[in-house]
C-alpha cells in the first residue's frame, strides 16, 4: 500500500492497482507552477487505476467543522464544487506543462499526458468530502440530499469539457473499494 495523509484522513492506495501515483499539490513540479504564476491551485492526488483510468483527487475533510463549511456545501459564495473544478482546471495545465518540461517526474507527467490526448482512456475526478452526517444517511438505498445533487451536478457541468467521469465521495461511499482504503486519523 501507498500510504498518503490529507486533511486527517490515510489513503492507502493498492500497490497492484494503481500506478503512477503522485501527492500532485506537494510535487516540485506543482510548486514551481505556483511560484510561477499565483492562484495556481491543485488537486491532492493523481495517479492511473488499473491501468485504465486517470484519477485526479481533491479531499476535504469537514468533520466537526459542518456549520462553518454549511455555505460551501451549500452553494454559498465559495461553493465547494468550484473550486474542486478550478483546482482541476489547474492541474490538468501543470500536468501539460510539466510533461514539457519536469526535471523531476517528466515521465509520470508524460504518461498522464497520454490519457488526457486520447479519448479513449478514461479520465476521473473524485471531490472527496468527509461531514457529520447522520447514521442513517449511509444505508444501502440512501437518498441524497437536495445540495449533494446539486453540487454533483454542478461539478459536472464544469468539467465537461473534459470529463463525464466526475464523483462526490467519501469513506462510506468509496468508488474505488477494492483499490482504495480511507480511514480517519
Amino acid at each position: 500500500m501507498n500510504p498518503f495523509f490529507e486533511s486527517g484522513l490515510l489513503f492507502e492506495f493498492s500497490e497492484t492497482a494503481w500506478s503512477n501515483l503522485l501527492e500532485f499539490d506537494k510535487t516540485k513540479d506543482f510548486q514551481n507552477a505556483k511560484d510561477a504564476l499565483r492562484g495556481t491551485k491543485g488537486v491532492d492526488f493523481t495517479g492511473i487505476l488499473n491501468n485504465e483510468t486517470l484519477v485526479f483527487m481533491e479531499v476535504k475533510n469537514f468533520r466537526g467543522y459542518r456549520i462553518e463549511n454549511k455555505p460551501r456545501l451549500e452553494n454559498g459564495d465559495d461553493p465547494i464544487w468550484l473550486e474542486a473544478a478550478q483546482k482541476m482546471r489547474d492541474s490538468v495545465a501543470v500536468v501539460m506543462g510539466s510533461a514539457r518540461n519536469s526535471t523531476h517526474l517528466k515521465l509520470d507527467w508524460q504518461r498522464y499526458t497520454e490519457f488526457l490526448s486520447n479519448e479513449k482512456n478514461a479520465i476521473h475526478f473524485v471531490l472527496w468530502v468527509e461531514q457529520d452526517m447522520p447514521p442513517q444517511k449511509f444505508k444501502a438505498n440512501r437518498k441524497w440530499d437536495r445540495h449533494e445533487v446539486d453540487n454533483r451536478r454542478d461539478l459536472k457541468r464544469c468539467l465537461g469539457w473534459l470529463t463525464k467521469k466526475v464523483d462526490i465521495a467519501c469513506i462510506e461511499d468509496n468508488p474505488f473499494p477494492a483499490a482504495l482504503t480511507v480511514t480517519y486519523q
